[in-house]
């Protein structure tokens, strides 16, 4: 018989465990495979560490998912889009989001050279940065480099596209299971809308400008693209819809004024308020948005449609419609269109669930308001 001495036993063991321990991550490394909002097909090693964000404001839907998906930002663009308020309270949270490097202000010009310098091991692409030629050249730079980039969408068709968008987004950041609860929740909230609606034939004509200030001429509105779809599903006839070709254009005032709808909507945010625009969202107190509504609704045109007369003038956070967040929005369109049919509807009642159930930076500010409650 043939002994070995424990010190033999205890080294070749050290050495098994040194063997797995270095193996480890690679079996547990998963590629997949998924198709984007732009129909490519991407391949992605899970779990995703280092993420760059073409758009920052972004961050709020990938937190719906994961609620440290922060930890993971090494670059981000777009900021100035990033309501500040909000952006501020994400990197007090999260420390390593508020060092990671801004490698363009503007989304549509992301460079791909600063955005190699990072070494992402995924790019996620949204917003202005749009599914465009300039856009997709990037895609192709990346993925040449080794680096995969997905687009999502929340901004184009955002009623459609939300639900495949958190598909996605569960998918590449390896939180399938959280990113199906935050649907079940929002197509719940969805569903008791649009199910009723269905059923409501007195429908209000609506007019909704978009990024409503003092400085730009009446009066953008948007087509069924983005919000407009929103209105439709909240209940509303929207004016724009008729006659603005493609997603968004500028309604002519003869054409508004003889409309004289029965409801205005004025979408803004903290980035309007140098120019005498609706200003609502992350931060903002219900004094300085109502402020804010009434300086909007004096302007010539304006004030003289009859919605704002009779004080169904409103104004509503314009980045509802590049967020999952639009459920929110869903909601409160149609309390405002149907408040009787929705009495039982309470939209902050939903922000205070996604504060407390997903988001680990909670939404708060008046992120719309109405010119009654004066």
């Amino acid at each position: 018989m043939t002994w070995i001495s424990s010190g033999v036993v205890l080294s070749r063991l050290a050495l098994v465990l040194l063997v797995v321990a270095f193996a480890a991550p690679a079996a547990m490394a998963e590629q997949i495979t998924v198709t984007d909002l732009a129909g490519r097909t991407v391949s992605v090693q899970l779990p995703a560490k280092r993420i760059v964000l073409a758009e920052a404001r972004q961050l709020v839907s990938l937190s719906l998912i994961d609620r440290d998906v922060a930890r993971r930002i090494v670059g981000t663009a777009g900021t100035r889009l990033f309501d500040p308020e909000a952006r501020k309270a994400y990197e007090a949270t999260f420390a390593g989001f508020a060092a990671a490097p801004k490698l363009d202000d503007d989304a549509s010009n992301l460079s791909a050279e600063k955005t190699i310098a990072v070494e992402p091991d995924l790019v996620i692409l949204s917003g202005n940065i749009g599914l465009d030629p300039r856009s997709q050249a990037l895609a192709d730079t990346l993925t040449a480099a080794g680096i995969p980039a997905i687009f999502i969408d929340f901004r184009a068709d955002p009623y459609e596209n939300t639900v495949p968008s958190v598909e996605l987004l569960g998918k590449v950041l390896g939180k399938e299971a959280e990113a199906r609860a935050f649907l079940d929740f929002y197509l719940e909230h969805r569903s008791r809308i649009v199910e009723r609606v269905a059923g409501i034939s007195d429908r209000p004509t609506v007019f909704m400008e978009m990024q409503a200030n003092s400085r730009e001429q009446c009066c953008m509105s948007p087509s069924r693209a983005n919000l407009g779809r929103f209105i439709v599903e909240a209940g509303g006839i929207n004016i724009g819809e008729a006659v603005v070709p493609g997603a968004f254009g500028p309604l002519s005032p003869e054409y508004l004024l003889a409309q004289d709808p029965d409801i205005y909507i004025g979408t803004g945010g903290r980035h309007l308020a140098s120019s005498g625009g609706i200003v609502v969202g992350p931060g903002i107190s219900e004094e300085e948005a109502l402020s804010a509504l009434k300086t909007v609704v004096a302007r010539p045109i304006i004030s003289e449609l009859s919605a704002v007369h009779k004080g169904d003038a409103h104004g509503l956070w314009h980045n509802f419609h590049n967020s999952p967040l639009n459920i929110v929005a869903l909601e409160v369109l149609a309390t405002w269109f149907h408040p009787n049919v929705f009495a039982d509807v309470d939209p902050r009642a939903t922000v205070d669930e996604i504060n407390r159930r997903f988001l680990p930076v909670p939404f708060e500010g008046a992120a719309w308001i109405s010119l009654a409650k004066d």
